[in-house]
């Protein structure tokens, strides 16, 4: 069984679907890329799975679907793609609007590993300003959320923090398995300076 993720991450989601049961073996999975290079979801479709995989950069091939992605569409490209309300895990990787996109989402994954910014201290709740023409090849590295901006986000929506994962992804939980899943307390990360380049306060906005 071949891992396509970046640090294991389709392996350690595995596992916690062992944990807590599948819905529906569903997996949604934009910033897909070319749906093999660093894919949480390309595993699970080689299990069997169905999947919605996009991507609004890459031209269109092994299934992915062209699909530039925002806020104010996200839940019309869930419909169009006849994704269901509830299904096991959401991966969110679009180098940039991760935070406004999730917020906005109305549908119900078990999982959701999300990309977030680690150049921000943990007690710093911060997130990229929403542009939805936002690319990340010509931003210069500024993307996404940091930790407590998305911690933050995941309570309103009902999940809990599980895991940290190479100052790169996190994943978080449906507060309902929380007694099969263990809470990771993000305050005893120890994030390195500039880890993905510098941050610049005027391209994000605290939340």
């Amino acid at each position: 069984m071949k891992d396509y993720s970046q640090y294991g991450e389709s392996k350690i989601l595995l596992d916690l679907v062992k944990k807590i049961g599948t819905i529906n073996e569903y997996i949604v999975e934009f910033g897909a890329s070319d749906g093999y290079r660093l894919s949480n979801a390309r595993m699970f479709i080689e299990m069997g799975w169905q999947a919605l995989q996009m991507d609004g950069i890459v031209e269109p091939k092994n299934g992915v679907k062209f699909e530039f992605i925002t806020k104010e569409n996200i839940n019309d490209l869930f419909k169009k793609y006849d994704v269901p309300n509830k299904f096991d895990i959401l991966s969110i990787d679009i180098d940039g609007n991760d935070y406004w996109v999730w917020k906005e989402l109305e549908y119900n994954p078990n999982i959701v590993i999300i990309e977030y910014n680690s150049n921000f201290n943990v007690n710093e709740s911060y997130t990229l300003k929403y542009n939805p023409e936002h690319n990340f090849d010509e931003s210069g590295g500024f993307y996404s959320a940091s930790v407590k901006a998305f911690v933050d986000l995941a309570k309103n929506k009902g999940y809990f923090l599980h895991r940290e994962i190479a100052y790169t992804n996190l994943i978080f939980v449906k507060n309902e398995y929380k007694e099969l899943i263990s809470e990771f307390d993000y305050h005893n990360l120890n994030l390195p300076k500039d880890h993905h380049g510098g941050k610049d306060l005027e391209k994000f906005i605290e939340v």
